[in-house]
């Protein structure tokens, strides 16, 4: 899982940035800064905490702090084509409030729209909706005092909506992270999870960790219960699993994308530890008969047979 540092514009203390992607990074992330997300070109699907959802244009979406969350767009967004994945973005900090925020009647509607956000919030007010998108859409023309203002008002108005749903199925608390960012084993963790898709060295992960690699396999064991490599074998294979039921990817560029570059290596692995092959956990999670798999994923999930 990556750890994302946000840095406000220079004379701002919060960030609004508009994206233009060919497709969006594919990178299960987090950070401190609340985020407030419109997409505005773009489908696929979004991943919040342990919940996974549908998006498309006109969304909004608020996440909590720490939350971890990406956004994986539909299989014809990696194709040679002129669509793409856009959304509009603000991150914020708790610090661009009073100190006492918390504690002050008026804020009251918005302090329970942030402690609501560990869960990831979906709204669905269609007029509140249009007018937030209307005002992100001028936020580029507002300076200083006139941005922060902008940003309460957006967020009161959210706030004041009871029609949202939640992107997580359950709230996790995810602020402990915040402390471990400087020990070996977090940071081993962090590496693996930030390099998973390409070839990954033992030096490497001790090096980023910070230890010799024979102390940071002991600490690592003995921390975990599992080793360095197990816990890339799960990593790549979690992410394996998204793949295969919330894409149209193939086998193979599953595989690829999760971090192997043998198929046959992919296959044994994957059910080594799920006990189905790749092909069979996709059709009994997305429900589709051999006759509508194409020759290519047929192909590569008889590999290992």
């Amino acid at each position: 899982m990556l750890y994302e540092t946000i840095i406000p514009a220079s004379g701002s203390s919060f960030t609004k940035k508009n994206f233009i992607f060919k497709h969006f990074p594919p990178d299960w992330h987090y950070h401190p800064e609340y985020e407030l997300v419109a997409i505005t070109e773009g489908v696929g699907k979004r991943f919040v905490g342990n919940g996974v959802s549908e998006f498309s244009p006109g969304d909004i979406a608020f996440i909590g702090s720490n939350v971890p969350h990406f956004h994986l767009s539909d299989r014809i967004y990696y194709e040679n084509n002129d669509l793409y994945c856009c959304s509009e973005v603000i991150q914020f900090n708790q610090n661009i409030f009073p100190a006492d925020f918390r504690t002050m009647p008026e804020f009251g509607p918005i302090v329970r729209l942030l402690d609501e956000s560990s869960r990831g919030l979906l709204f669905h007010n269609d007029e509140v909706l249009e007018r937030i998108r209307t005002r992100l859409s001028d936020f580029e023309r507002l300076d200083g005092l006139k941005r922060l203002m902008e940003l309460y008002r957006i967020l009161g108005m959210l706030s004041q909506t009871p029609d949202f749903s939640y992107l997580s199925i359950a709230e996790v608390d995810y602020n402990r992270v915040k402390d471990l960012h400087n020990l070996p084993v977090y940071r081993a963790y962090q590496y693996l999870a930030n390099n998973f898709k390409e070839p990954v060295t033992l030096r490497q992960v001790a090096g980023y960790a910070g230890q010799n690699p024979t102390a940071l396999c002991r600490n690592f064991k003995q921390s975990t219960g599992r080793s360095i490599f197990n816990c890339l074998l799960e990593i790549r294979i979690d992410f394996a699993y998204k793949l295969l039921v919330n894409s149209d990817f193939s086998i193979i560029q599953v595989a690829y994308e999760s971090g192997f570059r043998n198929i046959s290596h992919f296959n044994h692995k994957f059910k080594e530890m799920s006990g189905l092959s790749p092909l069979e956990y996709r059709r009994a999670h997305q429900g589709k008969s051999r006759t509508e798999y194409s020759e290519e994923e047929l192909t590569a999930a008889a590999g290992d047979e």
